[in-house]
């Protein structure tokens, strides 16, 4: 057993490669605070998934996402808004929740998993509906390569 694990360990370390980081006292400091928050302990593991988002967002590629976003549902046509737009987007669109915050304000999740430019396309036709909607974050998670 303990043979296996060790295998497996030196199998995760020769996938890896080690690179040096210089960060001044400020980011630095901030890196930590939010690891805190996340509660993540690994900093490297931290570094490695914000990079690999920030390429995720540059770079085409198949990659999963999850779009938030609170909306009042008695502004304008808003509501019809994000129903044509989900219905355009049937594609990358896999599952979508919808709760209600309050008598007037929507909180959907979407999840959607395709082409990354497809998915871009999307956020930003969520982010121009303007008035009505208050809250737009997306999380997108590169796609692993298989194998």
């Amino acid at each position: 057993m303990l043979n296996d694990y060790c295998f497996l360990f030196k199998v995760f370390l020769d996938s890896m490669k080690r690179i040096s980081l210089a960060l001044d006292d400020k980011l630095y400091r901030e890196i930590e605070n939010v690891m805190s928050i996340v509660g993540e302990t690994n900093r490297s593991r931290f570094i490695a998934s914000i990079i690999a988002e920030k390429i995720s967002e540059i770079v085409q590629r198949p990659m999963a996402s999850i779009i938030v976003y609170v909306y009042d549902h008695e502004v304008g046509e808003v509501a019809k808004n994000v129903t044509e737009i989900q219905h355009e987007f049937r594609d990358v669109i896999r599952t979508t929740t919808h709760i209600h915050l309050d008598d007037r304000n929507c909180l959907e999740v979407i999840h959607a998993l395709g082409d990354g430019d497809r998915i871009k396309e999307l956020v930003t036709r969520i982010s121009r509906i303007g008035r009505g909607l208050k809250h737009l974050r997306v999380v997108n998670i590169p796609r692993l390569a298989e194998g």
